[in-house]
């Protein structure tokens, strides 16, 4: 599903009533300043560093202060004295996924990031809100994935909501310099901006040095975009709407999207839910995860779903036609050697944080990517965006002596089965370990309080 401007004013208006960032649980729940400087060894596991496709048996990794300090075999790996160990016979340690496109409207929603094993976020729609919190998330003053803020919405037309009207090539320079000055570590575009504002907005994030994520604007079009060399774009509709849904169009897209460098979140999971919800919507507002959403984003989706659009007919045939097309894309896109990026859309109408990324991962592989290809779009390749494009300094995505110590505990191998990242025993998030029993017991707080609301 792709939501419509009306769609997101409307859903920003009525978050606002609450606030930005919906109070939730998570405020209570705060790791104490010393929670990552004792070390943490996994005893012997199997670790899937992707890197490359293989799996490095019986060995251990040492975690301190926030980072991956020693990796290798078991039996040559001394463990610190002081460490809390971790038994791994037979269990597999991966890198926590990152989901490149969501919309944070709560704080309690990072728990379920958490038990989703998603230890990033990218926020493709931010507010100060959004950038305080992410401060105070990178100084553990908050609980949950590392947080990347892109600006509010940059498009043509009179301000509304968050959205930040870009109408000429002054204001265009005017809202880059703004945003960057602001702590956003992204510009985000949307669908009315005209080709001389585009050209504008695009030249000056390249001179200040900042990344242009986001839609496709309808009067520039997919070439026009990567022409540009926009970095990301989200979502893989986004090319359905312009190849006119022509997929004899999809190769040379394909190959102009890797020349140009540009990044794509395929966001399958988007388009399959919208048409769940016009098929059963109640079917899938009862999904056992609603419990741990705040009563006013359940609210919100009830406003903001497929089912209430006035073109509802005409929209659901055109996502029927959509699916296909973003699958052949996607593995187009791949074969080609393009980045892609994990990302979810959570939490528009349908998606529920955290278990939409876990959707994405199977409809990347239902679409024909490998188990690793898959898991590469949340891990290394997210790790690799952040490098190139945010933060040169940082590291993550991979399981590596430096690396940030995001990591997931399995039961089994994810390169034979995706589905066993959303079955973690635990979740390391920047060197802090929290059992799935932990996270569980956190979450069902979070529940309780929301059903005395």
């Amino acid at each position: 599903m792709k939501t419509s401007r009306a769609w997101t004013l409307l859903g920003a208006s009525l978050l606002s009533l609450a606030g930005v960032l919906l109070p939730g649980c998570v405020r209570e729940v705060r790791p104490t300043p010393d929670a990552s400087e004792r070390a943490v060894a996994f005893i012997g596991v199997n670790v899937v560093p992707m890197d490359t496709e293989r799996v490095l048996a019986d060995h251990t990794v040492i975690v301190r202060n926030g980072l991956i300090t020693s990796l290798g075999p078991s039996a040559t790996i001394t463990v610190p004295a002081d460490a809390e160990r971790i038994d791994g016979k037979g269990r597999y340690v991966m890198p926590g996924l990152a989901d490149f496109h969501v919309h944070l409207h709560s704080e309690e929603q990072l728990l379920s990031y958490l038990a989703h094993g998603v230890t990033s976020l990218f926020e493709l729609d931010g507010s100060r809100e959004h950038l305080e919190l992410g401060v105070k998330l990178k100084e553990n003053q908050r609980f949950g994935p590392v947080l990347y803020t892109s600006s509010p919405l940059l498009d043509g037309g009179p301000p509304g909501g968050k959205v930040v009207s870009v109408t000429t090539p002054e204001q265009a320079r005017v809202a880059v310099v703004k945003q960057k000055n602001a702590g956003y570590q992204a510009l985000k575009v949307y669908d009315n901006i005209t080709p001389e504002v585009y050209a504008t907005l695009t030249a000056m994030a390249r001179q200040q040095r900042i990344p242009v994520v986001g839609h496709v604007p309808r009067t520039v079009g997919v070439e026009g975009v990567l022409r540009s060399r926009q970095a990301l774009i989200s979502h893989g509709e986004e090319y359905f709407h312009s190849a006119s849904r022509d997929e004899s169009r999809i190769p040379a897209l394909a190959r102009a999207t890797k020349e140009a460098g540009t990044s794509v979140v395929p966001d399958l999971v988007h388009i399959d839910t919208a048409l769940r919800m016009l098929k059963d919507l109640e079917g899938v507002f009862a999904d056992p995860e609603s419990r741990y959403l705040s009563p006013e984003v359940l609210r919100n989706w009830r406003y903001s779903n497929p089912t209430r659009r006035v073109d509802v007919a005409a929209y659901g045939e055109r996502e029927q036609a959509a699916y296909p097309f973003v699958q052949h894309l996607t593995l187009a896109l791949q074969k080609e050697g393009v980045r892609l990026l994990l990302g979810s859309n959570a939490s528009d109408a349908g998606l529920f944080p955290g278990k939409a990324t876990q959707r994405e991962l199977g409809e990347l592989v239902k679409a024909g990517l490998s188990p690793y290809e898959a898991l590469s779009a949340g891990t290394r390749n997210a790790g690799a965006f952040i490098t190139d494009h945010v933060d040169a300094a940082a590291r993550f995505g991979t399981v590596a002596v430096g690396q940030r110590a995001d990591l997931l505990l399995l039961p089994g191998n994810p390169l034979e089965d995706v589905g066993q990242a959303d079955r973690a025993l635990g979740v390391m998030v920047r060197g802090q370990w929290l059992p799935r029993e932990r996270l569980q017991k956190l979450r069902e707080k979070s529940a309780e309080a929301f059903s005395r609301r």
